[in-house]
């Protein structure tokens, strides 16, 4: 089964929840293994460029539900699934004047990535310790495809820096 159907393990997200606040968005999910009420799945295209996760989920919800603001991005990945263009669909999305303040990208870590430089100077890169052990059809694979880093990026404020590369923090990948 492709990549696409992996789920993130409750217990990482609810770390990653504690850590940067409770997600509103999932940009990147379907039915079965969304982690928020809000989600955009394949239909939805959360990668148009010429539409904001913001305009997508008023177009699927309708009116009345408040935007998100903070956004959970467990990209697909493999063969045939790039992350460079989630990368760069969820830095215009934090750059654009919208609701959203913050984007958790969970993604596979190695020096071949092609967005590893593009990434790094942009977000705040937070080591993830062990393997995380991603389920499919609601149970734990074997052995995960890849070791993982979470890219933080956070919306621009005027007269702030947020920090950027790899600043020390970690989040352990391992089912305690």
């Amino acid at each position: 089964m492709p990549s696409t159907h992996y789920e993130t393990p409750n217990f990482f997200f609810d770390k990653c929840s504690k850590a940067y606040g409770q997600f509103d968005l999932d940009a990147a999910a379907h039915q079965e293994n969304k982690k928020c009420e809000l989600f955009l799945n394949e239909t939805d295209n959360a990668l148009d460029w010429n539409q904001s996760w913001n305009d997508a989920i008023k177009k699927t919800y309708h009116l009345g539900v408040p935007p998100p603001r903070n956004v959970w991005l467990n990209p697909p990945w493999g063969s045939s699934d790039p992350i460079f263009p989630w990368v760069k669909k969820a830095m215009k999305e934090i750059q654009s004047e919208n609701s959203i303040s913050i984007i958790c990208i969970l993604l596979p870590w190695g020096r071949w990535a092609k967005w590893h430089e593009f990434l790094i100077p942009q977000a705040e890169m937070v080591r993830v310790v062990g393997r995380i052990p991603f389920l499919l059809d609601g149970k734990s694979i074997k052995s995960p495809p890849a070791c993982n880093v979470v890219a933080i990026l956070r919306a621009p404020i005027a007269g702030i820096k947020w920090p950027t590369g790899f600043t020390g923090a970690t989040i352990d990948g391992r089912k305690t």
